[in-house]
This record gives C-alpha cells, structure tokens and sequence, in this order.
C-alpha cells in the first residue's frame, strides 16, 4: 500500500492491507452522486471533472473496514489528497467518459432504461436490438459530452 494514503486501507480483520486502486476506473463510486452531479450540469453547472469525481467516491464504503466505520476524515481527506495528485494529469474526456459510465450504469439500475431479453440475449442480429444499442450509447455520449463541456480548466479559474 502507498504510504501517502497512510494506512486508511487496513483489513478489517487486521491483516494486511489490500492495494489500493490504482486507475480512475477503480474507485468505488457513488452512482447516485453522479446522477446528482449530471442534474448540476444540466442546471448549467461547470464543474472540475477530477474533484466530482472524487466527490462520487464512497471512501468509507469502498476504503474502511467492515461497514466502513474505520475511516476518519483525516484518513479520507487524505485518500481525497493521494488521489488528486495521482490522477491530477487524466483528461477531461476521459473522466467525463467513466462519469457518464456510471450515470448510464445508474440509469439501467432504476430501470429508466431497460433492456430486452433479446438484446440481454446478444443472440441474434436484428436491426432492433442494434437500434436499442444505438439509443444507449447515444444517451451515454450525450451525458459525456455535457460533462466534458461543463469541465472548469485551471486557467478559467
């Protein structure tokens, strides 16, 4: 484990403790808090991608021990400073991609979309089922755009 993140990653049985995440990807988030931060841009929010990102982690549910009650916020607030450094060089696209992931993950989760059972099925190539597909991945690119254009860079700041 990264000394920086200083020990807030410890095994709730006291063993060793496990690595931490080491890409964007990995972090454990909140996709409710993403679905909050898409209403905030819809509003005409900039926002900085990195720091919602952050913001969207659940630290004590994916970083504490057993139900997360280990965690201080000393310890997160270090988590939060460990992970703003490493990931201080990952672009705007590309978060505004894993942010709006998480955003259409969310969205077939409440059943706001909804997939057949042929398309779930992926077992025969009909043009609807590609149109399902296309309807998705529209709705995705359309949330990553927004996010990507409501991206406050440093120098605007």
């Amino acid at each position: 484990m990264d000394e920086r993140a200083n020990g807030a990653n410890g095994n709730a049985d006291g063993g060793a403790p496990e690595a931490l995440p080491e890409t964007p990807h990995e972090l454990p988030i909140d996709r409710g808090k993403v679905d909050a931060l898409l209403d905030r841009v819809r509003g005409g929010a900039e926002v900085d991608l990195l720091e919602e990102l952050l913001a969207a982690v659940d630290w004590r549910g994916g970083f504490g021990g057993q139900g997360g009650e280990d965690l201080t916020v000393e310890d997160i607030a270090r988590l939060v400073a460990y992970y703003r450094e490493k990931f201080a060089d990952v672009g705007p696209l590309y978060l505004a991609d894993l942010l709006s992931t998480e955003f259409m993950t969310e969205q077939r989760a409440r059943g706001d979309i909804v997939f057949s059972d042929r398309l779930l099925a992926l077992g025969r190539d009909e043009p609807r089922l590609w149109a399902e597909i296309s309807q998705f991945f529209r709705r995705k690119e359309f949330a990553t755009a927004m996010l990507a254009m409501a991206h406050r860079r440093e120098s605007a700041q």
